[in-house]
This record gives structure tokens, sequence and C-alpha cells, in this order.
């Protein structure tokens, strides 16, 4: 009987994205219900996102064949890029860090790899999300990678790594009996240790107030070095996050490192409250940044006080980093922002 190995025993890890990337990967919005009324606006803002990102790599956008002129004419209009590339898939959405490839790297850096999860739209709730459950496949077969197939429900947007055998997570998701209702937490533990390569699961509890994702860590906490994480707070006594930010502090503080020291911590204060054209409150948040080489991309939403105030604290965090804030106000309306929009590949290694 022929046993196959996990990545972890194959010496894959999930690398931290301050780590050097390849390229990063972005989905081009076909459907045209998206962003009702707001459409036109947001896709000359990904065409500038787009050029914007390529000022520091490659930029890769799924983007099918009968959609490339308009796109390539916005992105002409934002400026242009030569290291912007076009790939003929067509997808559901534009939520590529959810359903886009979770990229692994050998420790020698001499390779990677595409762990390929289920994505069922956060639990069922949209039900377009065939083009993009078979995203993956397809990047695999394109780029001539090594693909593990899974059949447990992950999104990139509940995990977040240090590159160093820490995860970050969240309970509200990843044991949500959307997701994987017979999966219990130490069953959760075992498969993200076997194939993502990590030895250690930090859980925080709930999410953010409004998030679709029912609480993707990536709007509340980040690593932003191997020792170190940014957390979401909030100074507003009635503010609806507050229990569950309070919660997630408490537990934070209780993570260790791996030498088993506490981690260090870093505050980021929650904008403004953000609300939708029903006048529901979205999930916005600054932590939703996106990691480039030598750069930081910031969700900003016109709160010129709370905006700055953000921009300085995560460039503490990443020192020597150029620091980049980007209006996310019409984006943040179908509930997501920049780490949201994009999926990072690691750069191999030469050997």
């Amino acid at each position: 009987m022929c046993v196959l190995k996990k990545p972890r025993e194959l010496g894959y890890r999930l690398p931290a994205e301050w780590e050097p990337q390849e390229a990063v990967w972005f989905a081009w919005p076909v459907r045209e219900d998206l962003w009702p009324g707001l459409l036109e606006k947001v896709r000359d803002e990904l065409a500038s996102l787009y050029v914007l990102a390529a000022r520091f790599q490659t930029v890769r956008v799924l983007c099918p064949v009968q959609a490339e002129k308009d796109l390539r004419a916005r992105i002409d209009q934002a400026g242009g890029g030569d290291n912007i590339e076009l790939f003929d898939y067509e997808t559901d959405d534009v939520w590529c860090r959810d359903f886009g490839p979770v990229f692994l790297i050998k420790e020698d850096g001499s390779e990677i790899c595409i762990t390929d999860w289920i994505y069922n739209a956060w639990g069922g709730k949209f039900a377009e999300q065939t083009k993009d459950d078979g995203a993956n496949a397809w990047i695999a077969d394109r780029l001539d990678l090594r693909r593990f197939i899974y059949k447990t429900v992950l999104e990139g947007g509940a995990i977040e790594a240090n590159g160093a055998g820490a995860l970050l997570t969240t309970e509200a998701v990843l044991l949500n009996p959307n997701r994987n209702h017979s999966h219990t937490k130490s069953d959760i533990e075992r498969i993200l240790k076997a194939n993502l390569g990590v030895d250690r699961v930090h859980w925080f509890k709930e999410g953010l107030y409004g998030d679709d994702t029912d609480g993707h860590v990536d709007n509340l906490a980040r690593f932003f070095k191997k020792d170190g994480i940014i957390i979401a707070e909030t100074s507003q006594t009635e503010d609806e996050n507050r229990p569950a930010l309070s919660e997630n502090l408490g537990r934070l503080r209780e993570f260790k490192d791996a030498a088993g020291e506490p981690m260090a911590l870093a505050r980021l204060p929650l904008p403004k409250v953000v609300l939708n054209a029903s006048g529901q409150r979205l999930a916005a948040s600054y932590l939703n940044y996106l990691v480039l080489n030598g750069a930081i991309i910031v969700p900003t939403y016109e709160d010129e006080k709370g905006d700055m105030a953000a921009l300085k604290i995560i460039g503490d965090c990443f020192p020597g980093r150029e620091i980049i804030g980007f209006d996310c106000t019409n984006i943040i309306q179908e509930g997501g922002a920049l780490h949201c929009l994009s999926m990072n590949q690691p750069a191999i290694i030469k050997q």
C-alpha cells in the first residue's frame, strides 16, 4: 500500500507574507451584478491597484480573454504597467485570498507547491462559487506546480502565518458547522499542521461584526514579525466589536513564541464605522493590508485622522518598507479590502 506523504513530511512550510515574493495574484470582476452602482468605479480602482502593486513586483490577474481589452485600457489610464500579466481564467468573484492557491515553499527555498482546499463561498452564502473553487487546479497546471488536494474547507483569509511554524485563526470560521461540521478543534489542528507545515495553532474566538466570512483573522490580527502580532482594537464602549476584540486581546496575551516567550504586541484601532447602501455595518479594518516586496499597501476609509494613525502604526511595525494608503471606501462595499483581493506567491531561491 502506498501512503502519500503530507507537505510537512516533504519539507514544505507556509511562509510569512513579508518573505520574498515572486508575484501577487488578483481576480478581475467580470460579473455585472457585483458592486451595484459602483462597478465601473471599482474596476478603475482595481486597475490602479494593479499598477501600484506592479511597482514592487509582478502582478498576475485572472481575467478572461473577452475582458482583457477593457482591463488593459484601464491599466493604461492608471499609468500602465509592463509588470502585469493577465491569465485567461474567469472567476465568479474577486476574493482571491479565499479561493486562490495557498502556496507553500520548501525549507531550503528551492521549490513551491500549491495546496488546494475546498472553497464553499464562506459556508454556502453565495451560489456562484464553482469557478472560484476550480481556480487552484487551473493555476497549478498553468504554472506546472505540484498540487496537494484536500477535502477540508479552508479560505486563505482564515489563516495567518509567521513563517516559523505559528498560525493564527478563529474558531468562528474553522469550527463553524458551515465549513467542516464533522471536525473537532483537534482535527483541524492536525490537518493544518500536517498540510501547511506549521507547529502551533493560535485560536482567536470571534471575528468582526458584519463580516460575511464569519470572522476571518486577516481583519483581526496579523504577524508583523516572527514573535510579534498587530491586533485590532476599539476604544468605543458601544462598539459591537468591543466584546470580541477584548476577548481576542486576552487570548493573544497567552500566546507564546517558539521559545515560550510572550508575543510582542501592537494595537491598531478600527476605522470609523463604514456602512453599506442598506445602512448595515461593514467589516472595515486597517489590518486588511497587502504586503509586497518593499511595501505595505494599507486600506483607508476617508477618515483622515484614523487613516493617518493606521499608516503610522503599520509603518512602525514594518520599518524599511514604503507604506502607502489606498482608498477602499468603494471596494469594502462588497465586504473585503486589499488582503482579501490578493494572494501572494512566494519566490523560489535559486540554487
